[in-house]
């Protein structure tokens, strides 16, 4: 009876192991509206401008998670969101080339591009799969998260001041660099440091590697 009572146990551990959720809160008050050759500039600080060239320039918030070492994320979900339409009609503008500071040429206007300026809202999805990589040896993911969506034919804003998302994990040898001996004052800086940037501080030490 005990063997099948401890493959019960494994794989409800397993189970539990295949998810991650995180939760990001954004404060409407910070949203920041500016004009720029007759359009609108959508700005929130804490992100970086949308980076698909001719796509309306919104927000996109970078969140991290330390996940289980040897897990890959397959794929996010967005579970829950809250959505409120900023008041008025807005021609968000579009972003631009990337360009050096050092780059002495003129300035070339890339126009809005209609594939992502139509009845619909950019992004498309509110939270997607980004980077996942080592951090001191533990395994941290990251996620874009679009606080701000546009929908050029209704020239609409949609702010969303609440999004929550779960990361779906699979087993796999990422390759990472095996971790040495570190001293418990050690270990303390690197989680104190890895707690102010993760969404899940709570389980940093529980999938520290070696664990």
């Amino acid at each position: 009876m005990k063997r099948p009572t401890t493959a019960i146990f494994l794989a409800c551990a397993l189970a539990a192991a295949a998810t991650v959720s995180g939760e990001m809160t954004f404060d409407r008050e910070q949203l920041l509206l500016s004009e720029l050759d007759r359009m609108t500039t959508v700005s929130l600080p804490g992100c970086v401008p949308a980076w698909e060239v001719g796509a309306p320039s919104v927000p996109i918030a970078t969140a991290q998670l330390v996940v289980p070492q040897d897990m890959r994320v397959t794929g996010v979900t967005v579970d829950r969101f809250e959505a409120e339409v900023v008041e008025g009609e807005f021609d968000v503008y579009p972003t631009q080339q990337p360009r050096p500071l050092s780059d002495p040429g003129p300035f070339e206007y890339t126009p809005p591009d209609p594939q992502y300026y139509g009845a619909f809202e950019y992004p498309g999805s509110i939270a997607v799969n980004a980077h996942q990589g080592s951090m001191f040896g533990y395994n941290i993911a990251s996620v874009f998260v679009a606080p701000v969506r546009y929908n050029a034919d209704e020239k609409k804003l949609i702010f969303h001041p609440r999004v929550s998302f779960t990361l779906q994990l699979e087993s796999a040898d990422l390759g990472y660099l095996e971790v040495g001996n570190r001293s418990p004052e050690s270990v303390r800086r690197i989680e104190d440091h890895l707690a102010a940037l993760v969404l899940n501080p709570g389980d940093i030490s529980t999938w520290a590697p070696g664990k």
